[in-house]
């Protein structure tokens, strides 16, 4: 219920949001409200940041502790730029974890 009431409220920028990010906040709403878990994805998968719900939820995850109600000022960054952060920071740390 979360996740189709965000999609309801969400602004696409006129269709031009890409479907990978609007459909991953509605994702991320949705584990905020702590209903739900992400799909079998565990932190720092993927290969780009709209691999798909689960991978786009936890990097969305990350980015708002990174920067508290990130999600909804998203417009500030590319999301490419945000993606590349959030691989090289739990590469560091799986690299900490293995050492």
């Amino acid at each position: 219920m979360y996740q189709e009431v965000a999609r309801i409220w969400q602004w696409t920028g006129n269709g031009q949001a890409p479907e990978g990010l609007v459909s991953g906040i509605a994702h991320f709403v949705r584990l905020q409200a702590r209903y739900g878990t992400v799909e079998k994805v565990r932190p720092g998968e993927g290969h780009r940041w709209d691999q798909g719900n689960g991978v786009t939820a936890r990097f969305l995850i990350y980015c708002n502790q990174l920067n508290k109600g990130f999600v909804g000022e998203l417009n500030r960054k590319t999301v490419e730029q945000l993606w590349s952060n959030y691989k090289d920071n739990h590469a560091r740390d799986s690299a900490r974890h293995h050492a």
